[in-house]
């Protein structure tokens, strides 16, 4: 027979695939904004100098933004998973 003492419950799960979206999104989103981020332009004597680009910047930031909105979310399905699962043992 199988031993079901050591179980993995759905809402152990979502918690950390929630908590390792968030940190994925973060790290890409600061990557995204350091790779990307500085663009060649020219100044006044036409030489060509780097600039950090407000749109690059806004879309990392964008980046980051959806990867914390998404893993709150990951996580209130968590919460009510392991709502749920608490009900269910205590009856």
């Amino acid at each position: 027979m199988t031993d079901f003492n050591n179980l993995t419950y759905e809402s152990t799960t979502s918690t950390l695939i929630a908590w390792t979206v968030i940190l994925l999104g973060f790290i890409a989103g600061i990557a995204f904004i350091l790779l990307f981020g500085q663009v060649e332009a020219r100044n006044e004597d036409l030489d060509i100098v780097y600039e950090w680009s407000g749109k690059i910047i806004a879309i990392g930031i964008a980046i980051i933004a959806n990867a914390l909105l998404f893993g709150y979310l990951l996580l209130k399905i968590s919460s009510l998973l392991k709502y749920h699962e608490r009900k269910i043992e205590r009856t």
